[in-house]
């Protein structure tokens, strides 16, 4: 546990979707409850999950963003691509609120939603920063360093470290290993905060670092693995790594 190895303690590694830009929620629910608002009614999560993924996957393939799109345009891709995928499986009447409004509803959403998370989180940042060395790792569309530079949140980070930049993508071990390479640091220097057990936690339990899992409040009890360290909030990493 960290407690027990403070003192050897040199760097914090962050991942970002999921974990600095929301309250270690699934995006997939994050986009659900915007499409709720949008919408005045909700949409089935195992109905949405297959336009979510089709998203997600041609986001990838067909390399829409750029290093210069923020969070906004990014988010439009995906709106855009979700929303023609749910009038495509006639979830969605083709109408042209549909086609064209609602996923600009819905991109404007979530990236407030995004941003007001960041925000919250940059002060636990900025104080973690006069202890340790902050380094964030995200799989990402090749813009993070746009977005973590538009959110004031940059310059909190030694380094930035993009998979799509770098051609490997979480869960692969080698985004995180890269990192911390180029940082100077050893695995047993680091502590990996992040979301995702496949992602995040894992991967960096595998090289050798330590782990700080983020949780959603409202996590059923028996889903928390109280052998390793945990948090509700990014606040919670103040009492927890400064003692």
């Amino acid at each position: 546990m960290i407690a027990e190895n403070l003192s050897t303690i040199k760097a914090l590694a962050f991942d970002f979707g999921g974990t600095l830009d929301a309250p270690f929620l699934h995006w997939l629910d994050i986009y659900l409850m915007a499409y709720a608002e949008a919408l005045g009614k909700p949409l089935e999560r195992d109905v949405f999950y297959e336009s979510y993924v089709y998203g997600e996957r041609q986001m990838e393939s067909q390399q829409l963003v750029n290093k210069e799109h923020s969070l906004l345009e990014t988010q439009l891709f995906k709106t855009h691509l979700q929303t023609a995928h749910l009038i495509e499986r006639k979830v969605l009447d083709e109408t042209l609120y549909n086609r064209e409004e609602l996923p600009k509803h819905v991109a404007e959403w979530v990236t407030d939603y995004s941003a007001g998370y960041v925000r919250r989180n940059e002060p636990v940042l900025r104080k973690l920063s006069e202890k340790y060395t902050l380094l964030l790792v995200s799989n990402y569309y090749g813009n993070i360093r746009r977005i973590a530079t538009d959110l004031h949140i940059a310059d909190c980070f030694r380094s930035i470290t993009d998979s799509t930049i770098e051609g490997v993508r979480k869960p692969d071990p080698k985004l995180w290993e890269l990192a911390i390479q180029r940082a100077g640091f050893r695995p047993e220097e680091v502590v990996v905060i992040g979301d995702s057990t496949k992602n995040d936690i894992l991967p960096a339990l595998k090289l050798g670092c330590h782990t700080v899992q983020g949780y959603p409040e409202n996590i059923k009890p028996e889903k928390i693995d109280l052998s390793r360290d945990y948090i509700f909030s990014i606040e919670e990493l103040l009492p927890l790594l400064l003692g």
